[in-house]
């Protein structure tokens, strides 16, 4: 497939979804529960945000780089299959033999309470695999977007050195940065990463405090984590908070971004909504929108993926 009319680059893991859909409760250590339904389909934060960028830009607007093992089981058909039904360009993501790398594609497990309260445990395999020649391979397809002023995309599921180097890459070309930090482990220093010139920032409550050590409750406390994120080569931070919205920063803005109020319905599932607004804001930085307002069409779409089982991606049309 031509990447001429790519506008955004998306690098990072794929992974099969297993969710435990409207389980009784999240469980503790050594108990049980019985309940909910099985419902398997395509994840991976980084592929998550794919799909949904090329489900709200249209057609041939994406291409994602990454890794996967042809697995006996296919765990590793639906995020491949899903990608190329929303017309993103998968011809950078190695499809290994499974044969030869011994290492299942990345799985995540994830229960989902009848609140809408779910857990993930991640299993990278092959992901962990992921590495700066597969970013060099591409170097023809950052060109393309280079010259199409548009946006690398990437999520913190994928070696640290894998992010830095494709960072890297896109700044030598002039690609716009939006790092959503999901995937950050606590026991990471993330300082050379956050050196990187990154043009938005958009972590939830609990990256914010890995990356900054405050713990975010509020919009003060929200204001605080930001200024020592911006003090750094970090341009706009969006700091997302559940129900409570986000926050939104950078040298000139301050502004608590409140969900949007929409009719309650029995379906609640926070599993993508962070990814759903990643999605988004990247999509509207590569339209060249206002970064406020790109941040707040975002947060219109993470609530509204709330009210749906597992990730399906919101087009443009039903906002």
């Amino acid at each position: 497939m031509a990447h001429e009319q790519i506008k955004v680059i998306v690098i990072g893991g794929l992974n099969t979804d297993l969710v435990g859909f409207g389980v009784n409760e999240l469980l503790g250590p050594g108990e049980l529960t019985l309940g909910g339904e099985l419902i398997i389909g395509p994840g991976g934060k980084s592929r998550n945000i794919a799909q949904m960028i090329a489900t709200y830009l249209g057609k041939n607007t994406v291409a994602m780089i990454g890794r996967t093992c042809r697995d006996p089981y296919g765990l590793w058909q639906p995020p491949i299959k899903a990608l190329q039904q929303a017309y993103v360009n998968t011809g950078f993501v190695k499809q290994l033999d499974f044969a030869k790398t011994k290492k299942f594609p990345g799985v995540a497990l994830i229960p989902v309470d009848k609140q809408g309260k779910n857990q993930i445990y991640v299993l990278p395999g092959v992901n962990d695999d992921f590495c700066p020649q597969d970013i060099d391979e591409a170097d023809e397809l950052f060109v393309s977007v280079g010259k199409n002023n548009g946006v690398l995309s990437l999520a913190l599921e994928l070696p640290l050195a894998t992010a830095i180097h494709g960072i890297k890459l896109a700044n030598s070309k002039k690609i716009k940065v939006a790092l959503d930090p999901g995937g950050a482990d606590k026991n990471i220093d993330y300082s050379e990463l956050l050196q990187q010139k990154i043009f938005l920032l958009k972590p939830n409550e609990h990256e914010a405090k890995i990356l900054t050590g405050i713990e975010v409750t509020d919009f003060d406390s929200a204001q605080l984590a930001a200024k020592k994120l911006l003090a750094k080569n970090i341009e706009n931070v969006m700091i997302t908070h559940g129900v409570n919205g986000a926050y939104f920063f950078n040298h000139e803005i301050a502004e608590h971004i409140l969900i949007p109020k929409i009719k309650d319905v029995a379906t609640k599932d926070e599993t993508g909504c962070g990814d759903q607004a990643a999605a988004v804001v990247t999509a509207e930085i590569a339209k060249g929108t206002d970064i406020l307002a790109a941040a707040k069409t975002a947060i219109n779409l993470a609530t509204m993926q709330f009210q749906r089982a597992g990730v399906q991606p919101i087009c443009m049309s039903e906002l």
